[in-house]
């Protein structure tokens, strides 16, 4: 009996450490390279460095140059995020109308039903005062007398 679990806890220790150097052996896949199509057209790249130009007689008051280039491109990285957020409340609002106008539509639907309903009752109250006023015994109208029995014709 010994000998059958401590082969059981063997076996379940080698397949464990197979499965862990397994394991270890695997790799992330690389990520998916896109390419990205710029539709501008192709952009000329200046040879010179980008910056002030070296001028020795400079005015203490002028405030450098800013780099153009770069501030367009941290520009455009907000404005998408912004236009997606823009979007994304716009979607919001649009639903929020949408439901608003629901709403209202089921709300005036109910009210309809409600009146509806309110002058079947009515009616039906009406009907049953009407019925309860009416006399349910009624008098047995007087029977005319009856005819005076006709005397056999003595033949002349």
């Amino acid at each position: 009996m010994r000998e059958t679990v401590a082969r059981c806890v063997v076996a379940m220790g080698v397949g464990l450490a197979l499965i862990v150097a397994q394991g270890c052996k695997k790799q992330a896949a690389p990520a998916a390279v896109q390419t990205v199509v710029s539709s501008r057209g192709p952009q000329v790249l200046p040879d010179f460095p980008v910056g002030p130009l070296p001028v020795e007689d400079v005015d203490p008051g002028a405030k450098p140059r800013v780099d153009r280039t770069a501030q367009r491109r941290q520009q455009t990285q907000p404005v998408q995020a912004q236009s997606a957020d823009a979007q994304a409340a716009a979607v919001a609002e649009a639903q929020r109308r949408q439901d608003a106008m629901l709403l209202q539509q089921q709300e005036a639907a109910s009210q309809r039903q409600q009146q509806e309903l309110d002058q079947e009752i009515e009616q039906d109250l009406k009907t049953q005062q009407e019925m309860e006023a009416e006399p349910r015994i009624q008098d047995i109208p007087e029977l005319p007398p009856p005819p005076a029995p006709l005397e056999p014709m003595q033949p002349q």
